[in-house]
């Protein structure tokens, strides 16, 4: 029975710790339809991301995507791969997870809050919210 309940708070520790390691959301991470890859990386005290991979990387013209949608007349020519499409993440060691955040999509050029928690080491939940309603997706780690 010790043996037992040793073996519990060793797992249990070893799970709380790794929930509490703010730089365990960085790397490579895909979408729950496989259309896109993502980068996460620190930069001070922060978490962003980039796109580093479409799956349909070009328009209908057989060019590569751009940002055509961005309100920002001037930054309607860069690229979709590459963009860093969200910033400003901290962790927050209370909730055990990213929050505080801006996400920004470049289908419909809008930029919401967005919040992030780790359902375990290889899996996050990714929360975006504007106004009222918010979404939830599922990203599995990719690193391959």
């Amino acid at each position: 029975m010790k043996l037992l309940l040793t073996f519990v708070f060793t797992v249990l520790s070893l799970s709380i710790s790794a929930q509490n390691n703010p730089d365990e959301l960085i790397g490579k991470w895909v979408n729950e339809d496989a259309t896109a890859r993502f980068e996460f990386f620190k930069t001070g005290n922060t978490y962003s991301a980039k796109i580093i991979w479409l799956a349909n990387p070009k328009n209908e013209n057989g060019e590569q995507k751009l940002d055509k949608n961005n309100p920002d007349k001037k930054l309607r020519n860069r690229p979709i791969v590459g963009l860093v499409m969200l910033t400003g993440l901290q962790f927050s060691a209370n909730e055990t997870m990213w929050i505080g955040g801006k996400i920004y999509g470049p289908e419909k050029g809008e930029t919401v809050a967005c919040k992030i928690k780790l359902s375990n080491k290889n899996e996050l939940a990714l929360t975006a919210s504007k106004s009222i309603f918010s979404f939830t997706k599922k990203w599995k780690r990719y690193d391959k």
